[in-house]
């Protein structure tokens, strides 16, 4: 009985450390993802036209949806993502589309939200384009060693009061250990991730300190 206890708070233990190794080694998302993202105000964009030194620079989307463009006036801009702005710079100016780049440089306009085991804080965190579930929370740090990763939850009222909320499964280790992407969701702004404990974590608050990590290991409900 000693032995079968042992051997699965090894085995546990294993799991847990690839699920963790696993999800901030995931290879990050292509730059489609940043080419996808429709600016809005007040994002900060970042303009580089070779040829009209008085047209590069940092650009603010303004709340008319605008970005001064000097001696060109206002370019509206909200909406449209950064090689559809390029387009229309080079639409204006009949520069050369080589020399124009437009990144943008601060995401401000959106926000989706963290809940519960995850790194650091519950926060909002910037919505930086369609990215998926594992993806925001690589770049957001990752989850506790308290997490559940088969009850990951994203919640979502596109609709705010009108409507009740679709909250979606999102099964953290079927992704990253079996390969299955079926429950990787792409999130949309404001979209809520709750990421919850698991019942060991919940138990083990009722114990003494030093037997919670004991607790924590243990393979119930595996």
């Amino acid at each position: 009985m000693i032995l079968f206890c042992l051997l699965g708070l090894v085995g546990c233990a294993r799991d847990r450390g690839e699920l963790c190794e696993a999800l901030m080694n995931t290879p990050p998302p292509s730059g489609a993802i940043a080419d996808q993202y429709a600016v809005a105000c007040p994002d900060v964009l970042r303009l580089r036209v070779e040829s009209r030194p008085d047209l590069s620079g940092r650009r603010e989307v303004q709340a008319n949806g605008c970005i001064d463009l000097g001696s060109l006036g206002g370019l509206h801009v909200e909406g449209l993502n950064t090689s559809e702005i390029e387009r229309e710079i080079v639409r204006q100016t009949r520069i050369d589309p080589d020399q124009v780049r437009v990144d943008v440089l601060q995401h401000r306009s959106r926000q989706v939200y963290l809940f519960g085991e995850v790194t650091g804080l519950q926060r909002s965190v910037h919505y930086e384009g369609p990215e998926r579930v594992v993806d925001l929370l690589r770049r957001t740090g990752g989850v506790t060693p308290d997490a559940a990763p088969d009850e990951v939850r994203v919640v979502r009222n596109p609709h705010l009061a009108s409507t009740e909320p679709e909250v979606i499964r999102v099964d953290l280790r079927a992704i990253l250990l079996n390969g299955d992407h079926r429950t990787n969701v792409t999130l949309q702004p404001y979209d809520q991730i709750y990421v919850p404990e698991t019942k060991e974590a919940r138990v083990g608050k009722c114990l003494h300190p030093w037997l919670r990590p004991f607790c924590r290991l243990m393979p119930w409900g595996r």
